[in-house]
């Protein structure tokens, strides 16, 4: 049985001792009156008794229910209507008091981030307006852990709102895993700074992984990056950035797919990827011919996955703009590394942390041809094999003048550097090449961060100390590592 208001009579309703009272009117196609009347009551009990008395005079079960159900959706529609107002005031508000344009206000809004941009449109008709704009939407970075659910419907709305504007594209889950090194890199100055550290310490450097995040609402499958095809591979075509964050469901083959289909990118980040290089690197040498910079961080540090020497040769051959360049937790050469400094003519910062294999021999052919290079950064970080003895002479190398565009060299290693063999360390390099290198040149910049004497159970608070003797690291704190392999023998497998 519908609602009826052409039943509701006249009644009054009094408070014990008087009081106000709650007058309907007959409906007679007036809502107006209806509302007001319910509007100026300020008694919610009233309101509840009279719904009382109407749903009293339902007779069955049945007609009770429809009653309280249409009730139920009558107060919807009025929230709704309310608002709906409340949205159009505000509107109308701003629509006086904003001092910028349309035009101004898109290019406000186009600055903002993508989470701040969706705040920003839900606040108003006039702004949402605005952040609709296909401008807006040029760089879409949904990379913020603020984002509760991010889904594949969530990227192909953002990347369709972008249109013709579409350039850049971020999504994973942010953190300290999340943030390169490459990409904020800055020059601190003229200084020399050797850290001593606890090897607990020095494990929460960049390759240190927090998986206690909760994922649970991530929602970013292997088909995310499909709308990159999508349009005959148009969307795809006016892409420039990717940058992707821990997605362990996207895997090489729907990787290397949207790849194939932004022949315009020039800076490609993947974090944590369970992809395979080789494939990578091969798609990007077919298709990404303008392709600047480069950052591939291993999804599980020490990994046996190297780089081969076709796959090599077809990366210096199919993207030779590479200006910067980071491989991160692969197993890399000495004879890998050198022939990718001397094939790319315009790189300028190589990031090559924990490569399990790099013994650090490629030093000696970079401080003979350096000069050649514009190589300005090189980060050795927590590269396992890397001898002290090979650090020592491009220490020397660098004192003489080789190398005369590198500014800046990181050497840090949270075992310190391997002396004979890789069992025993050396917890710095060379004292005297160290001040060699401050006197001439004293606005090189050298990072080594290397473990304390002290034990693990000691505070593994940093200390900045003096350039002092190093000292030698015990067997017991070096036992701790399990990440990295002591094979050393499959680097010919790598030649194949």
């Amino acid at each position: 049985m519908p609602m009826d208001f052409q039943r509701i009579e006249k009644r009054g309703c009094h408070r014990s001792g008087g009081g106000i009272s709650l007058s309907l009117p007959p409906y007679n196609n007036n809502m107006e009156e209806v509302l007001e009347a319910l509007l100026e009551s300020s008694e919610s009990h009233l309101l509840a008794e009279s719904l009382e008395r109407l749903m009293e005079k339902r007779v069955t079960d049945v007609e009770k229910n429809y009653f309280l159900e249409k009730s139920l959706d009558l107060g919807q529609r009025l929230q709704e209507a309310a608002n709906r107002l409340t949205r159009q005031r505000a509107t109308d508000h701003n629509s006086l008091t904003w001092p910028l344009t349309h035009d101004l206000t898109v290019k406000v809004f186009s600055l903002l981030g993508t989470q701040t941009l969706c705040y920003a449109a839900a606040t108003c008709t006039l702004f949402n307006k605005s952040a609709m704009d296909p401008v807006c939407y040029a760089d879409i970075d949904l990379t913020s852990s603020d984002f509760k659910i991010i889904s594949n419907m969530t990227v192909s709305k953002m990347v369709q709102r972008a249109g013709l504007f579409f350039r850049s594209l971020k999504l994973g889950i942010s953190g300290q895993q999340g943030k390169s090194s490459t990409s904020s890199f800055k020059l601190l100055g003229s200084t020399v700074d050797i850290h001593l550290k606890s090897a607990d310490a020095l494990d929460r450097s960049w390759h240190y992984r927090n998986y206690k995040q909760d994922r649970s609402s991530f929602m970013l499958t292997r088909s995310c990056l499909e709308t990159l095809s999508s349009e005959n591979g148009m969307v795809g075509s006016m892409l420039k950035t990717l940058h992707l964050f821990n997605i362990t469901e996207i895997d090489t083959k729907a990787l290397c797919g949207a790849i194939s289909s932004c022949p315009s990118l020039s800076d490609l980040e993947l974090v944590d990827l369970h992809v395979q290089l080789k494939s990578v690197l091969s798609c990007l040498s077919s298709h990404c011919h303008f392709l600047e910079r480069l950052c591939c961080q291993s999804s599980k540090t020490g990994r046996v996955e190297g780089l081969r020497s076709y796959t090599c040769t077809q990366f210096l051959t199919g993207c030779p703009k590479i200006s910067s360049l980071s491989l991160k937790g692969f197993k890399l050469s000495d004879q890998k590394l050198d022939a990718l400094l001397k094939g790319f003519c315009n790189l300028k910062f190589v990031d090559f942390s924990t490569a399990s294999n790099l013994t650090g021999t490629f030093l000696r052919s970079l401080a003979h041809t350096g000069n050649e290079l514009q190589l300005q950064t090189l980060i050795l970080r927590d590269c396992m094999h890397l001898k002290e003895g090979e650090v020592d002479t491009f220490l020397f190398a660098l004192c003489s003048g080789e190398c005369k565009y590198l500014q800046y060299l990181d050497i840090s290693n949270k075992d310190g550097l391997a002396v004979a063999d890789w069992f025993e360390r050396q917890t710095s390099p060379s004292v005297e090449g160290i001040a060699r290198l401050r006197s001439e040149r004293p606005q090189f910049h050298l990072v080594a961060e290397f473990p304390a004497e002290k034990s693990f159970d000691d505070s593994d608070e940093s200390e900045a100390v003096g350039l002092g003797t190093p000292s030698s690291i015990s067997m017991s704190e070096f036992s701790s590592e399990s990440t990295y392999s002591s094979d050393t023998s499959s680097d010919s497998e790598e030649n194949g």
